[in-house]
């Protein structure tokens, strides 16, 4: 009797021991397939060469650096004339940031109306620069130029002028800024329920000279500002047979102004 106890006790304990056994092993098997597969994972990481900056040469660098957000063209879809834009079309264009870094060779159109730079970014769709810029440089490559545009908040001024991107047409002694100033009108024309949009653009001059900065409507104003080298200047002006107020004749007066100032 006592043997047979002892024998049913010792099967109990081999069947126990058994399952014991047999579930340390599942438990095992099912740890090894999910090590494999986390390994197998990460050592075959997909690296997308249009969202991976390191890929690809890091091509993609500078669209994470200068940041944005998606453009909605339904904002201007009730546009029926003019442009909130510089130039409709995208321009290979070079971006400054705020801090001096230089991101080149972007597809880039200056919103001069809303002071954005939308770019072309991630799969090719235009977004909005969300980092602070500083400066846009487009290339005009039929007229073979370069547009150079500075933000108000960088021109070095004692007052702040009106926030926007203008163009500097000239420097040295003293700058000369163009401004491309946007205003956008909306109407709804008689008996219609359809509001229409219009941009206009007024282009205005600036000149920043010994820390004022000074509206320049006509000619004799940028001989006004220039009132310590009149003699100079009326006979720049006298040789040249300068006369009339355009941008080029505003552009060579301070050019040749800027040019007695520069030790030869």
């Amino acid at each position: 009797m006592p043997t047979m106890m002892l024998c049913k006790k010792s099967h109990i304990i081999l069947v126990i021991w058994n399952r014991l056994k047999f579930y340390k092993m599942r438990w095992l098997l099912v740890f090894c397939c999910f090590s494999l597969f986390g390994i197998n994972a990460f050592s075959q990481k997909t690296i997308d060469v249009d969202k991976d900056p390191n890929a690809n040469g890091g091509i993609l660098q500078n669209v994470y650096a200068i940041g944005g957000k998606p453009f909605v063209t339904a904002k201007f879809s009730k546009l029926i004339e003019g442009s909130p834009f510089f130039d409709e079309q995208m321009m290979r264009g070079t971006i400054i940031l705020s801090d001096g870094k230089e991101h080149k060779d972007h597809w880039v159109r200056l919103n001069l109306l809303e002071s954005q730079v939308n770019y072309l970014g991630d799969k090719q769709v235009e977004m909005i620069a969300t980092s602070p810029i500083k400066e846009v440089v487009l290339s005009d490559t039929i007229q073979k130029i370069n547009h150079h545009f500075i933000f108000s908040e960088f021109i070095n001024m004692p007052e702040k002028t009106e926030k926007d991107f203008y163009e500097l047409l000239e420097s040295g002694k003293t700058e000369l800024y163009k401004q491309y100033k946007k205003k956008l009108l909306e109407s709804r024309p008689y008996g219609s329920s359809t509001t229409e949009q219009k941009i206009q653009t007024e282009i205005r001059y600036f000149l920043l000279l010994n820390g004022q900065w000074i509206r320049i409507k006509k000619l004799k104003d940028l001989t006004a500002a220039f009132y310590r080298k009149k003699n100079e200047i009326a006979k720049f002006i006298t040789e040249k047979n300068i006369s009339g107020d355009s941008e080029s004749n505003f552009q060579a007066v301070t050019t040749y102004y800027n040019s007695l100032f520069i030790e030869h």
